[in-house]
């Protein structure tokens, strides 16, 4: 008798997850920016990369915050909401765009923090004898909230891969 036992198929994980790394992405999004403006430092030690950087962020999470509906409606129906072919292409290059866009903030952000730290240290004292301590502590203060915003962007970034990796897979799927 037991061979005639019906098993119910294994629930996809696939909503839970869609609907967990679009909210993770514009929550560390979100976070990243508002550390990022309000982050600043009188002094200007060389180029900034913040308008490239907060330009990443904001069509991350405009474009995240554009599926999320898509999401909730795939994660309480079980179905996509629009199941063609078109929808699946626009999501998988979106999330591609999105994914490149928030690869290379990550890497400019965490590089100029870097180079930025770099060329303070190498500042003695400014013109007229002033003493460069206060420049330094406002610097090292400036770098550790960037350093924090990168962080934010880097979780931000990795659940934007995995949007991707899902985005991806259900277009081989329907293919």
């Amino acid at each position: 008798m037991s061979d005639l036992r019906y098993e119910d198929p294994k629930a996809s994980k696939m909503p839970i997850v869609s609907l967990t790394t679009r909210v993770t992405t514009l929550a560390t999004l979100a976070v990243s920016m508002s550390l990022l403006r309000t982050n600043s430092v009188n002094y200007k030690v060389g180029p900034s990369p913040r308008r490239y950087v907060f330009f990443g962020m904001v069509a991350g999470f405009g474009y995240n915050l554009l599926q999320l509906p898509f999401a909730m409606y795939f994660f309480f129906t079980k179905k996509r909401l629009i199941n063609n072919n078109v929808f699946l292409y626009f999501e998988f290059y979106g999330d591609k765009i999105c994914l490149t866009l928030l690869a290379t903030a990550v890497g400019s952000l965490f590089g100029a923090t870097v180079e930025t730290k770099k060329a303070s240290s190498k500042i003695k004292a400014f013109d007229g004898g002033y003493d460069a301590k206060d420049y330094h502590s406002k610097t090292d203060d400036f770098c550790m909230m960037a350093y924090v915003s990168s962080a934010f962007l880097l979780i931000g970034f990795l659940s934007s891969m995995i949007s991707s990796i899902m985005s991806s897979t259900a277009l081989s799927n329907k293919s």
